[in-house]
């Protein structure tokens, strides 16, 4: 088996608003020995959703500041934001290496309210589910109900979501169903509601004693007991309780007892395929209290998992180590012209294609595959060639710069092909002249074209000195 190496974050902003000092790089500091993971998530809970918020986020930016800022840092280390969801304020967002993107299959997303018995999204959880390399993946990022009280609904929740939060993939259509399954968020499980008071777990918390506050968590009474998340498992927090902080410090708040809210836990069904084990190692799990933005501090985890090696793919004959599309060079290219898209399906990958399927234009160092410049359709009949051919139109205007193509399944479900960078640049007439029309009679074209461009430069200096009128 190959590995895949995984990070999660999860982040409940608490409204807030990142600033040019957010340190997003101690996110990363392990990248000495590790180095930036094959795949990040990223979980945000109450990220600011005022009705103004929203229209900025969703028709005006395109997405939210935070997920915005965590790409614009994530960029040069070759990340694409693959794809986000977001409930009210809870996001989550799917960043890719750009070398593994075009073996993403089955891309979907889901999610489930609980806020007002299930009519608004100030609680609930959302997901995005995926194929990579042969193994499928699914990754909940959720905000359930807060205070110690309500620890019943906390599990109800739990419960609601497991139930009913289903995908269109019938062999994984529930959330347990995959060979591998995170969940984090601000779960808002606290300690026993009749337990220590503020000033005992302020004191132990300094003192390092966090396993007499540990035996009181509501989260591992829940599993524990059966009562919620019994099918995962947690290595339990060494880091201090990550809940309730002064905003801009990093001591608590006493208007709440400090807790565990921020969790990240997993669950991987090892023994899914005949002869092959798989397996999942968590590498790392702490909190980062250098961030102040908030009363919560972020948390993250590392982790590697088994995914097919081409020598197994090949015998299982699972396609994942062969993009299905290969675009082909059709340039030049020049603006204000059809932009020719040429690809190669070998005959035995064509049963991947389907009707809708979709080509998107990019700049070549676009780092969110949502926000493509335009799109055109998809051709399923090959050419006389035996190569597929579309087109930009003229009609769709792309300035002179550097450009990828990406093909898309219908429903967006399948990335099956990433064009290598290709540039656009303006068409000059005579040296394309004399680039197509080299001999004989039209050896007079391109000197005419030379006395055109002698006389309209000659204009234009006589304009610039003022002369005008019948004399210009």
């Amino acid at each position: 088996m190959d590995n895949i190496s995984v990070q999660l974050i999860t982040w409940n902003v608490g409204t807030k608003f990142p600033s040019p000092h957010t340190q997003f790089s101690s996110f990363f500091h392990d990248l000495e020995e590790l180095g930036y993971p094959d795949v990040l998530l990223i979980g945000l809970q109450e990220v600011k959703s005022q009705p103004q918020n929203v229209v900025l986020d969703n028709f005006i930016s395109g997405e939210d500041p935070w997920t915005s800022a965590f790409r614009t840092y994530l960029k040069p280390a070759g990340f694409l934001k693959v794809r986000s969801i977001r409930l009210v304020g809870i996001i989550l967002s799917f960043f890719c290496k750009r070398e593994h993107v075009p073996y993403l299959r089955e891309l979907e997303t889901q999610y489930t309210r609980l806020g007002f018995a299930g009519y608004w999204g100030s609680k609930g959880g959302v997901s995005v589910r995926f194929k990579l390399y042969g193994v499928s993946v699914c990754v909940l990022n959720s905000h359930l109900a807060a205070h110690d009280q309500f620890l019943q609904a906390r599990l109800d929740s739990y419960n609601t979501i497991i139930d009913g939060h289903t995908y269109s993939q019938q062999e994984t259509r529930h959330i347990l169903n995959h060979d591998y399954v995170f969940w984090m968020g601000d779960l808002n499980f606290r300690l026993k509601e009749d337990g220590f008071t503020f000033e005992e777990i302020d004191l132990s918390v300094s003192k390092g004693d966090l396993g007499k506050l540990l035996a009181q968590d509501q989260l591992a009474m829940a599993r524990k007991n059966g009562e919620a998340f019994s099918e995962f498992s947690e290595n339990l927090p060494t880091f201090p309780p990550t809940y309730k902080f002064k905003i801009n410090s990093d001591v608590y708040d006493n208007k709440r007892r400090p807790a565990w809210t921020d969790r990240i836990l997993f669950q991987a069904n090892l023994a899914n395929y005949d002869k092959i084990r798989l397996s999942l190692n968590q590498h790392s799990y702490k909190s980062h209290p250098q961030f102040l933005e908030s009363d919560h501090k972020p948390v993250s985890s590392s982790f590697s998992l088994a995914a097919f090696s081409k020598t197994l793919a090949s015998e299982y004959l699972i396609s994942c180590y062969e993009p299905i599309i290969d675009f082909q060079d059709a340039g030049p290219y020049f603006s204000s012209e059809d932009t020719k898209v040429v690809y190669e399906v070998k005959m035995e990958n064509r049963k991947f294609m389907k009707i809708w399927d979709w080509i998107a234009i990019f700049r070549a160092d676009a780092s969110n595959l949502e926000d493509y410049i335009a799109y055109t359709w998809a051709q399923l009949a090959p050419n006389s060639q035996q190569l597929f051919e579309t087109a930009f139109d003229e009609s769709v205007f792309l300035p002179p710069s550097d450009y990828m193509l990406v093909y898309f399944s219908a429903g967006v479900r399948d990335i099956l092909g990433i064009s290598r960078p290709f540039s656009i640049r303006f068409r000059d007439c005579l040296n394309g002249a004399e680039q197509f029309i080299e001999t004989g009679q039209e050896a007079r074209v391109v000197q005419r074209l030379r006395e055109l461009n002698v006389a309209k430069d000659a204009l234009e200096q006589e304009k610039n000195e003022g002369v005008e009128g019948e004399e210009l």
